[in-house]
C-alpha cells in the first residue's frame, strides 16, 4: 500500500515544480523587461544633463528691428484773406434830364388787427352795479361761526353780466363757493367793451 502513495505525492510534487519553474520563467521576463526600460531612461537622462553629449545647441538670434522716425513739419497757419475792395456804384447820368422821374409808391403793408380783450378797471373807472345779490350762508360756517370777506376777480361783459369769476382770497374756503354764486346774480350798467373788476362779498354773522 505504501508504493503507490508515494508515486502519487512524487507526481504531486514534480507538478508543482513545473509550475514554479514556469513562473519562475515569466517572473525573469518581466524583470529583464524592466531592467531594460530603466537603463534606457538612465541613459536618456545622462544624456540629456551631460554638456559634452549630444549635438551642440543652436542659439537662434531674432532680427534687430530699426526703428524709422520722421519728423513732421507743423501744420501752417491759413493767412487771412485779402479783404475785396468795396464796390463804389456809378451814378449814371439821365439820358433824359427833361423828363420827370417816375414817382415810386411804396407798397401799402396790412394793417395789424386790433386786438379786443377785457381791460382792468377799478370799481369808479368801471360800469356801475345795477342789482347786489347777498350770499347765502353756509350752513357749516354759520355753526363755525366763521365769518369774514372773499375778494374775486370777475369779467363784466358789455352787456353788464358777470363771467370768469377768480378767487383771490377768502376768510376761510367754506365760504368761497357761495361768494361764487352770489355774484354769478350781480349786474351792471352796459359799456363799450369788457372789463376785469375786483370785486368784495362780505359774509357776517346776524
Amino acid at each position: 500500500m505504501s508504493t503507490p502513495l508515494t508515486r502519487r505525492q512524487f507526481e504531486q510534487d514534480m507538478g508543482e515544480a513545473a509550475r514554479l519553474v514556469e513562473v519562475d520563467r515569466h517572473d525573469r521576463r518581466i524583470m529583464q523587461r524592466a531592467l531594460v526600460a530603466a537603463l534606457l531612461i538612465h541613459a536618456t537622462v545622462l544624456w540629456g544633463r551631460l554638456p559634452n553629449w549630444g549635438p551642440a545647441p543652436v542659439r537662434v538670434e531674432r532680427p534687430v528691428q530699426l526703428m524709422q522716425m520722421k519728423f513732421l513739419k507743423p501744420p501752417q497757419a491759413p493767412q487771412p484773406k485779402p479783404a475785396e475792395p468795396e464796390k463804389k456804384k456809378m451814378v449814371r447820368p439821365d439820358p433824359t434830364p427833361d423828363e420827370p422821374e417816375p414817382e415810386v409808391v411804396p407798397e401799402a403793408q396790412p394793417e395789424a388787427p386790433e386786438l379786443f380783450g377785457p381791460v382792468r378797471v377799478t370799481s369808479a373807472e368801471g360800469p356801475g352795479l345795477i342789482k347786489k345779490v347777498e350770499p347765502i350762508y353756509p350752513p357749516p360756517a354759520r355753526a363755525a361761526h366763521i365769518q369774514g370777506d372773499v375778494v374775486l376777480d370777475a369779467v363784466i361783459q358789455q352787456d353788464g353780466s358777470v363771467a370768469e369769476i377768480t378767487v383771490l382770497r377768502s376768510a376761510n374756503p367754506m365760504l368761497e363757493r357761495a361768494a361764487v354764486e352770489a355774484l354769478k346774480h350781480w349786474r351792471f350798467t352796459e359799456g363799450d367793451q369788457d372789463v376785469i373788476m375786483t370785486l368784495t362779498v362780505h359774509f357776517v354773522l346776524q
